[in-house]
């Protein structure tokens, strides 16, 4: 095939023998979008990395080509590999946050991939994916989880190499946004004749930009592929006529004109400050009040106030950049810079990280959206789940095997999975160790982050039916850190907006779903 990727049959085993995917064959042309589909545990970032030349620890190709940019990246040697990375490939993981260096600013990370140099290409590439001038002043700890996923994007798109490897790039992002990211990357195709590779769970989105589907099925022998060809679709897809009236044009080059999505959001006057109504205190197990917090001086959240009760779920919704990391970080004792009052029980806890240990048992735990950085890779399954089961719930040790299983059993994940590590399992696994991992401090709150953002519909569905039951079970109470509306509306009774570090709306989910009266609140659905 003629074509910037070129994959005929390629297969690739794991160490162990098992078939990780394959065959596989497909092609993508210049200037089109070719999206991969399937659900956790199909082989999506496998594949994605191989084009790449990089494979998992022990793996190896065991039949098939695959040619991109004209070269077979299993052939390279070390310092060509390097080469063909830089000068023909970009690749953007579904964690893109631990790609970028702490230590350095916004700036620094665009400006050592830049190749023209100028401040202006730059402010450019930084427009199309959504961010301010601002955000060239901050480093990446100073970013929303979104914030730094479309500063992972721009690093990429800076580059302008023929092929752009993207996995999950619209997870995580709130409807207007992935519709003008989506929008971006069809342009970016088009105009710069890229060929993109790009994987998704949200089938309408990727469906409506794509030129070409390549779908990967679970079969007991896991190699079950099937392409699906969508020629065209992206010219005319509904996400795309969406974007067209959100932004007319966006910067390409020299001879097009940019629409920054910030600069282009409508001033909003002032907020009255919103206050979460709660249960009598005899139910309450958590009371937020007044709460504030910064990030690097800059100020994220303002006035903060809700409270939950046993068993309660309460989803915190917002755009990227709202604060909704933040304040789980905050309740869950992992930001420094915050102010207010929490009460766990009816105690005053501290705000910060001083009592991440002393009040770990019965008391809060956080499960964040990336368990691939969250799970030590060198810590079998059973060794992650032994700290906290030996630490915090003072387990003996000769105990620790049988409740490393019950823990494994209540996630619904086999025991035979205790002796695999965190790269040997598919993303729905991964969070189902990470929640069995907070499981083990029997908490009486559970902050989940984004928990589903990079998870398949089905698998998605079953994480938030599991947490439904080990709510109903164990009288947990769950605060539901989520861009998806649907598990808000479906799992969680109660629902607060943030928008800028403030709440503009909270109560009931169906009536605010229904009846929105804040333009933020109406985005988030858009």
């Amino acid at each position: 095939m003629n074509a910037p990727v070129a994959v005929d049959t390629l297969t690739i085993h794991g160490s162990n023998g098992q078939e990780l995917f394959g065959p596989t064959t497909f092609g993508i042309p210049a200037g089109t979008v070719t999206a991969l589909t399937g659900p956790s545990g199909s082989g999506k970032t496998t594949l994605m990395r191989a084009l790449l030349g990089h494979l998992p620890t022990g793996a190896r190709r065991s039949a098939g080509v695959a040619r991109i940019a004209g070269h077979d990246p299993f052939a390279l040697t070390p310092l060509a590999l390097q080469r063909f990375r830089r000068d023909h490939i970009a690749y953007v993981g579904q964690d893109p946050g631990s790609a970028l260096n702490p230590l350095m600013r916004v700036r620094t990370l665009l400006g050592e991939l830049n190749r023209d140099h100028s401040r202006d290409s730059i402010l450019e590439i930084l427009e199309l994916v959504g961010l301010s001038a601002e955000h060239l002043r901050r480093h990446p700890g100073e970013l929303s989880g979104g914030q730094q996923r479309r500063v992972a994007l721009a690093r990429a798109l800076i580059r302008r190499t023929d092929v752009l490897v993207l996995d999950e790039p619209l997870a995580g992002l709130h409807g207007s946004l992935r519709t003008e990211i989506a929008r971006v990357l069809v342009d970016i195709a088009t105009h710069h004749s890229t060929a993109i590779l790009l994987s998704g769970h949200d089938t309408a989105a990727v469906h409506a930009i794509a030129d070409d589907v390549v779908e990967l099925a679970v079969t007991q022998n896991n190699s079950l592929r099937r392409s699906v060809p969508l020629v065209g679709a992206h010219r005319n897809g509904a996400l795309v006529a969406a974007a067209e009236r959100t932004a007319s044009s966006w910067k390409l080059g020299p001879d097009c004109t940019a629409q920054s999505v910030e600069s282009a959001e409508p001033t909003t006057p002032p907020r009255p400050r919103f206050t979460m109504e709660g249960p009598s205190d005899e139910g309450v197990v958590l009371r937020v009040r007044n709460l504030g917090a910064s990030v690097a001086g800059h100020p994220v959240l303002t006035d903060i106030d809700l409270t939950l009760s046993r068993g309660s779920a309460l989803a915190i919704v917002g755009a990227s950049g709202a604060g909704k990391t933040t304040l789980a970080r905050v309740i869950a004792g992992l930001h420094r810079e915050a102010t207010g009052s929490l009460e766990l029980r009816g105690r005053p806890i501290p705000v910060g990280p001083r009592r991440r240990i002393r009040n770990g048992s019965n008391g809060i735990q956080l499960v964040t959206q990336n368990p691939r950085s969250a799970l030590n890779p060198r810590r079998t399954v059973a060794q992650t789940l032994g700290r906290p089961l030996r630490r915090i719930g003072g387990i003996p040790k000769k105990q620790l095997a049988q409740r490393v299983a019950e823990l494994l059993n209540s996630v619904e994940l086999a025991t035979e999975l205790a002796s695999r590590y965190p790269h040997q399992l598919s993303g729905g696994q991964r969070q189902r160790v990470a929640l069995a991992r907070a499981l083990a401090a029997e908490p009486a709150i559970l902050v989940c982050d984004e928990i589903t953002a990079a998870l398949d519909h089905t698998t998605a569905s079953l994480i938030m039916t599991l947490l439904d039951r080990i709510r109903a079970t164990h009288n947990t109470a769950l605060l539901v850190i989520t861009h998806d509306m649907p598990v808000a509306a479906t799992h969680c009774p109660q629902v607060l907006v943030l928008d800028q570090g403030r709440i503009v709306e909270s109560g009931d989910t169906a009536t605010i779903l229904e009846s929105p009266t804040h333009n933020a609140t109406r985005e988030l659905l858009g």
